[in-house]
């Protein structure tokens, strides 16, 4: 097993096992058919800041979750994406909730992904966050690009 390999299977032992900081959000993904995934974050006083509105950071951190998600559809087991470009446009709070993200993929290639995340306060609330991520994907050595089918996983 290649160093690579063996790493992204010991990061997806921490998230089965529920040992990952992330863990600790209370995210799900919601039907719709605003996008080719949807998830939603509650809020709470662990999550917002003091004027009771999501902490930004976890706004650009909600972004980056879904992005990746929808970067890793399709992938190999032994295949990952990293972060290489996250924009956020802080456009309004996300105060009322729970903070609702629609990803879609703009572009998919061989080596990277773009996606884009809209993250809005509540389901029926306004557009708080315009987000566009690209994701580089990284395979071990030695493999090449597949045509698997997609499938969005956690």
């Amino acid at each position: 097993m290649t160093d690579i390999a063996a790493a992204i299977e010991r990061h997806r032992q921490v998230l089965a096992n529920g040992e990952h900081l992330l863990s600790g959000l209370r995210m799900r993904d919601v039907e719709s058919d605003r996008g080719d995934l949807v998830v939603e974050l509650d809020l709470d006083e662990t999550v917002t800041n003091p004027t009771g509105a999501l902490q930004g950071g976890l706004v650009a951190t909600l972004a980056d979750i879904v992005g990746g998600r929808l970067a890793m559809a399709g992938l190999d087991a032994s295949s990952i994406v990293v972060t290489s470009d996250l924009t956020v446009h802080y456009l309004g709070p996300v105060q009322h909730g729970p903070a609702h993200a629609v990803g879609q993929v703009l572009r998919r290639g061989r080596r990277s992904v773009v996606t884009r995340v809209d993250i809005y306060d509540s389901s029926e609330g306004p557009l708080a966050a315009a987000c566009q991520l690209a994701f580089t994907i990284i395979r071990p050595k030695g493999m090449k690009a597949g045509g698997l089918e997609p499938s969005i996983q956690p």
